[in-house]
C-alpha cells in the first residue's frame, strides 16, 4: 500500500473538486518501482516537514543503493554446469567400467569362493573394484548433482574430492618419506608373483608384462624361479628348472609363433650358456630405474590428476553458492 501511494496522481479532467484521485494511465519502470517502496511518501496535502527534508538522503535513499547492489541470480551459470556434467559423466563411465573389469575378474577366477577368499587381500582385481567404486560413485553425484542442481549430491560430491584430494596428498608424502619402504613392498610383491605365477592369471600376466617389457627375469635374477613350486628344479613336472617364456630373449619362432618352451631347463645351466636364451638380470633392479627415469611423467600425471579435482571442486562451490542466492531471492 504504502509503494501505490507514493506513485503520482492526477485528478480526472471531466471530475469535479471533490473526485478521488487516480493513478495515472501510464507504465512504471523497475527503478521507479523499488523507488517507491523505499522512498517516504509526503504527508497530507503535500506538506513536508524540515525534519522529513534532512531525512531524505541519508536513510530511504541509503535502503534503495543496497537493494540495487545486492547480486540478482536467477539460474546457474550454464557454461559450469554443464562441463561439470560432461566431465563427471565421462569419469563415472570409467569408473563403472573399472569396476565391472574388476568384478568379473573376481568371479572368473573364483577368487570369492571359501577356499580361496583368503588371498582376496593380495588380487589385483579387487584394486579395480575399490577405483573404480570410488570413482564412479563419486563421478556419479557430481554428473546428477550438476545436472539437477541438487545440493545433496553436490555437497557429497565435495566431500568426496576434498576427502579423496587429501589422501592423493598424504600418500604422495608417505611415498617420499617412506620410500625406502615402498621399495620393500614391491620387492615382495614382486615375490609374491613368482610364487603365485601359475595359480593366479592376474599375477603372471602382470609378470609376464613387466618380464617382457623390462627384459628382465625373476625378482634379483632368473635364479629367482626356484622359488616357485612348478619351476623349481626338484619339481616333477615339464616346467621342472625352467623360467616362463616371457623371460626369454627370442620367444617366438620365425617372428611369428610363441614358443612357450623356449626357457625350459635354464635354470640349471651356467649364466655363461642361460644368458643366450634368458634375461639374467632381475626385475627389481630394472623397475627401480624405470621409475627413476619417469618420474617427471608420473609427477606432471598426478598434477594433471590434481588440477582436474580442484576443478571439479571449484564447479561444485559455484554450482551450489549459485542455487543459494537462488534461493535467497524466492
Amino acid at each position: 500500500m504504502k509503494m501505490i501511494q507514493c506513485l503520482n496522481f492526477v485528478r480526472k479532467k471531466d471530475v469535479g473538486e471533490l473526485s478521488p484521485l487516480i493513478l495515472k494511465k501510464e507504465r512504471f519502470s523497475n527503478d521507479e518501482m523499488m523507488l517507491a517502496m523505499y522512498s517516504r511518501c509526503p504527508q497530507a496535502g503535500g506538506a513536508e516537514t524540515e525534519s522529513d527534508l534532512r531525512l531524505e538522503p541519508s536513510s530511504q535513499q541509503v535502503s534503495y543503493q543496497q537493494h540495487r547492489q545486492r547480486p540478482q541470480v536467477h539460474k546457474v551459470n550454464g557454461c559450469i554446469k554443464y562441463t561439470m556434467f560432461l566431465f563427471n559423466f565421462i569419469f563415472a563411465i570409467l569408473g563403472y567400467l573399472m569396476l565391472g573389469i574388476g568384478v568379473w575378474g573376481l568371479i572368473d577366477k573364483e577368487s570369492l569362493d571359501l577356499d580361496r577368499i583368503r588371498n582376496l587381500s593380495t588380487d589385483p582385481m579387487l584394486a579395480f573394484v575399490v577405483l573404480g567404486l570410488v570413482v564412479g560413485t563419486m563421478s556419479f553425484s557430481g554428473c546428477v548433482g550438476a545436472l539437477r542442481e541438487n545440493q545433496c549430491l553436490l555437497k557429497f560430491f565435495t566431500a568426496g574430492i576434498l576427502t579423496l584430494t587429501t589422501a592423493e596428498i598424504m600418500g604422495g608424502i608417505l611415498v617420499y618419506v617412506l620410500s625406502n619402504r615402498i621399495e620393500e613392498y614391491l620387492q615382495n610383491g614382486m615375490i609374491l608373483g613368482v610364487k603365485r605365477y601359475q595359480d593366479d592369471p592376474d599375477l603372471r600376466f602382470i609378470m609376464n608384462e613387466i618380464q617382457q617389457g623390462l627384459k628382465c627375469c625373476g625378482v634379483e635374477s632368473y635364479q629367482d624361479w626356484q622359488l616357485n613350486l612348478y619351476f623349481n628344479c626338484s619339481s616333477p613336472g615339464v616346467h621342472a628348472c625352467g623360467a616362463p617364456a616371457s623371460c626369454c630373449i627370442n620367444p617366438q619362432e620365425n617372428g611369428m609363433v610363441m614358443n612357450s618352451q623356449c626357457g625350459f631347463g635354464t635354470l640349471h645351466m651356467e649364466e655363461v650358456t642361460a644368458q643366450n636364451y634368458v634375461y639374467l638380470r632381475g626385475c627389481m633392479s630394472r623397475l627401480t630405474s624405470w621409475l627413476a627415469s619417469n618420474v617427471g611423467s608420473i609427477g606432471t600425471f598426478g598434477v594433471i590428476l590434481m588440477v582436474i579435482q580442484v576443478l571439479g571442486l571449484i564447479f561444485a562451490t559455484k554450482i551450489l553458492s549459485d542455487i543459494e542466492l537462488i534461493k535467497a531471492h524466492w
